[in-house]
């Protein structure tokens, strides 16, 4: 069945596989009648917006299918599921595949060199292929005479499928105005579909293709033709989605009360959270700021979100897509997400990871107060190298000098900023939730575990949480309890398989778990271990000790910090060695075990509180915005 169609800047693009499209163009193809098919990018969108005699002759073809990245990003932030756009040339390959006799083909534009080129590719993809006709029409404006001579010569070999390519815009403009001259048959307006598959040019990479880069590769192939057309249309087409998106998806709830705020978390990946320390901080922090009144909107990254509710325990989600990849992720998205939070109504911004410092000068230009939570000192992490590394070392001068409060949730990273920066950030730490028994639904048994009979790591599976050092001293410890390990791989599929190999019979990956399941794991292990010494409040710590947990945790001065004496630190010039010897003392002695987890849940509760977060926040934020409190703000 057919897929519904969503507008994007007013024109319907149908939300098509290449195999679904093209059942829609067999159906065509039978109907006996003359109809139309585009494949549409950016351009083809921003010019029949810009322009209304375009836009109408758009209006009339019987299905638009989008030909360009960003357009299935829009469609899919809009809960359309597409797995890839429907590339023209691709759409044409795959017909040329599957349409063999007694279907009838026409070629119509291209030079004649293309075209010969073109029948001899089409021969070798589908022997069975029956082109009646080709053309290559005169380059330049034709005369009335010569067109209808064009089109009389492909109705007289009656061809079920025409496939045209004359350019953006001009083939289209083509199609809809001579359609009335055909009695039957689909018409394709495929772009350079001709040029790519008569191998004249190359295809970009499927890496460029999926980064939504293919306009960048065809730049680089001929700059002084294409820069100013990109240049425009790119730039055209940003602008109509950025003035879209602020007319159509406002929803601000008009008045509010004084000393109420209207604020928005962004970058990170989203709420509910489902992946690391930024999400959970979005979704305590946020939730209970939307409790006392204050309208917060949280930017999700549609990517990591296939069900997408509106609103999320009294906040509003707004959902942006990305690009998956490692270093480009995070600052893609929260750049889409500042050009639209730039033009919003918000009094203020908390940016989340001091790597997007840099867009905290284009929010202050908008009149936006900005707060940056640097989370640790970033660039110091073993993942990051050259580049990604410098820029992170800059971001924490750009956050200094762009952002009006930098935020640091360890006194070590304060002292960083002090001893290398002269600056004081301010300290807010993050808070703990103290989980009560609850009920159980079965996970333990679902991974064959008893409860108080295993340890427990969770963290993303990448070498600085440093996974790795946990199996290889579970292993050399000769402990015989299972080990869980419950995290997510993400961009670290090498290191995974590596971690595969170092594991004991007795380790059981989960894979990432939330919820339910991640709580009733936490709730039941004799024993969390956190191996990494990174210099940050880690939110999975301080979940821990919300559960009551044991905890033994590699020595460093963030982690102490957070936990005091309230866990089994181990330490050593040979740190496999010195956890293998405190995982078989602890192990052994449960009773130990059981006096840390209680000490832990009792400093959690006493200084780790998300409430009294929530207040030091509302304190910030009101020195920041004084004028919250003015009678009569809007």
């Amino acid at each position: 069945m057919s897929r519904p169609s969503i507008p994007i800047l007013g024109l319907p693009l149908a939300c098509e596989t290449y195999e679904s499209a093209w059942r829609r163009c067999e159906e065509l193809a039978r109907a006996g009648r003359a109809a139309a098919v585009s494949a549409c990018n950016t351009h083809i969108v921003s010019s029949a917006r810009q322009n209304a005699d375009f836009g109408l002759v758009m209006s009339r073809f019987d299905m638009v299918v989008p030909d360009g990245t960003p357009l299935k990003w829009i469609l899919n932030a809009r809960g359309a599921g597409l797995p890839d756009r429907v590339y023209g040339p691709y759409l044409m390959r795959h017909a040329i595949r599957h349409a063999p006799h007694p279907w009838k083909h026409f070629f119509f534009g291209g030079s004649p060199e293309c075209l010969a080129n073109l029948e001899k590719a089409v021969r070798t993809i589908q022997p069975d292929f029956q082109l009646v006709g080709s053309f290559s029409p005169p380059f330049g404006n034709w005369t009335e005479e010569e067109n209808t001579a064009f089109c009389a010569r492909i109705a007289e070999q009656d061809p079920d499928f025409v496939w045209v390519a004359l350019g953006g815009v001009r083939q289209e403009t083509w199609i809809i105005r001579n359609l009335h001259r055909f009695k039957r048959g689909v018409f394709f307006a495929v772009g350079d579909a001709f040029e790519l598959l008569a191998g004249h040019r190359p295809f970009a990479p499927d890496w460029i293709q999926r980064a939504g880069l293919t306009w960048l590769y065809r730049l680089l192939q001929e700059p002084s033709r294409l820069w100013f057309r990109y240049f425009k249309y790119n730039s055209m087409f940003l602008l109509q989605m950025l003035g879209e998106i602020i007319f159509v998806n406002r929803r601000f709830r008009g008045k509010r009360p004084a000393g109420r705020l209207r604020l928005c978390f962004l970058g990170a990946r989203g709420t509910p959270a489902r992946y690391a320390g930024f999400e959970t901080v979005v979704e305590e922090l946020g939730s209970r700021l939307a409790e006392r009144g204050h309208e917060v909107t949280v930017y999700n990254r549609s990517n990591h979100y296939r069900e997408r509710p509106a609103v999320h325990r009294g906040m509003d989600i707004f959902y942006v897509p990305t690009v998956m990849f490692r270093s480009l992720e995070t600052i893609f998205h929260s750049s889409l997400c500042a050009l639209h939070a730039a033009v919003q109504p918000y009094d203020l911004v908390y940016l989340c990871g001091v790597g997007n410092a840099s867009l905290a000068r284009w929010l202050r230009w908008f009149g936006k107060k900005v707060v940056i939570n640097v989370d640790g000192i970033d660039f110091k992490r073993s993942k990051w190298t050259g580049f990604a590394r410098w820029w992170l070392y800059k971001s924490e001068i750009w956050g200094l000098r762009f952002a009006d409060r930098l935020i640091a949730d360890n006194r070590q990273v304060v002292r960083h900023y002090q001893a290398n920066h002269g600056a004081d950030p301010v300290y807010l730490s993050y808070g703990a939730n103290a989980v009560s028994p609850g009920v159980d639904a079965g996970h333990l048994a679902r991974f064959g575990l008893e409860s108080r009979g295993y340890l427990l790591f969770v963290s993303r599976l990448s070498p600085e949480n440093e996974a790795h050092l946990l199996l290889e001293a579970h292993a050399a410890s000769g402990v015989t309890l299972p080990l869980v390990v419950v995290g997510p791989v993400g961009y670290e599929k090498a290191y995974f398989e590596r971690l595969k190999k170092l594991a004991a019979p007795h380790v059981i990956f989960t894979g990432p778990l939330y919820g339910g399941a991640y709580r009733e794991l936490s709730r039941h292990c004799l024993l969390f271990v956190l191996p990494s010494a990174i210099e940050a409040t880690r939110l999975v710590l301080l979940d821990q000790m919300g559960f009551g947990n044991a905890i033994l945790f590699r020595e460093s001065a963030a982690t102490r910090e957070v936990i005091d004496d309230a866990g089994r630190a181990f330490d050593g010039p040979d740190p496999r060695v010195a956890l293998a010897s405190a995982l078989k003392e602890l192990t052994g002695d449960p009773a130990a075990c059981r006096a840390l987890g209680d000490k832990a849940l009792a400093r959690a509760r006493s200084e780790y509180s998300w409430d009294r977060v929530t207040d030091q926040y509302e304190a910030l934020f009101g020195e920041m915005l004084p004028t919250l409190n003015a009678p009569g703000r809007p």
